[in-house]
């Protein structure tokens, strides 16, 4: 038997942000907004799994006109295009073009180590080659709020208690379903950030009609107030 898929019906736009505020309640406080336009795709199913194409479609980010952040946008284009195999919860449990992600990577940073240099540019490199090596470490890459963890979210099965679960931050989370009209709302609250490191934890997550409608993540960890959110435009 195939199963339904969730968003088996929908080909949409997405707008995600991620807001970083750097020591937010000292004068050296610093904010910088990482935007993507995204337009997902559905490809088909195998059996219980379910194939979607990912393509961004713009970036913005409020600091490419320096240097470390003209990089750092040529560096996210190497995931502007992605074939996901998602299961039925909404999790991702494949990279189908990985190979052609490793091939591009290697032609990008080729090209980038001839004007970039210094150790941050090596972390980065570094990072990059270490997360294409697994695709299980790719998997929990893009699984991050800060990718594509708001819309691939592991929550496209209705709710109707309380949840527990592991998050993508090393903490457990609670979640609570909740109705307004027709969209379901869930509420997520960390059960104890402190061993993870994390001083405030919260999100929320809006449904209508089986697809993402809204996200949002706020975490505080390291004197740095990170805010990812998901905004379903078209």
């Amino acid at each position: 038997m195939i199963l339904e898929h969730p968003l088996k019906n929908f080909s949409k736009t997405y707008r995600l942000e991620t807001v970083v505020v750097s020591n937010p309640d000292t004068s050296y406080r610093t904010e910088k907004s990482y935007v993507r336009i995204a337009e997902v795709y559905y490809l088909g199913n195998e059996k219980e799994y379910f194939k979607y194409h990912v393509l961004v479609v713009d970036f913005n980010f409020s600091n490419d006109d320096n240097a470390i952040g003209k990089f750092l946008k040529q560096i996210s284009y190497l995931f502007d295009e992605l074939e996901l195999t998602v299961d039925q919860d909404g999790n991702i449990t494949g990279i189908n073009n990985i190979d052609f992600l490793r091939l591009r990577w290697m032609k990008l940073a080729a090209k980038l180590s001839e004007n970039h240099e210094g150790e941050a540019i090596d972390h980065y490199f570094s990072q990059i080659s270490f997360v294409l090596e697994e695709e299980s470490r790719l998997i929990d890459f893009l699984g991050g709020y800060n990718m594509f963890g708001l819309l691939f979210n592991g929550l496209l099965q209705p709710l109707d208690t309380k949840i527990k679960r592991l998050s993508s931050e090393g903490l457990t989370e609670t979640i609570t379903p909740g109705k307004d009209g027709d969209k379901i709302i869930l509420t997520t609250v960390a059960e104890d950030p402190e061993p993870a490191g994390i001083d405030h934890f919260r999100g929320l997550y809006v449904f209508r009609e089986g697809h993402n409608e809204e996200g949002f993540m706020e975490i505080m960890k390291n004197h740095t107030h990170l805010k990812h959110s998901l905004l379903w435009i078209g």
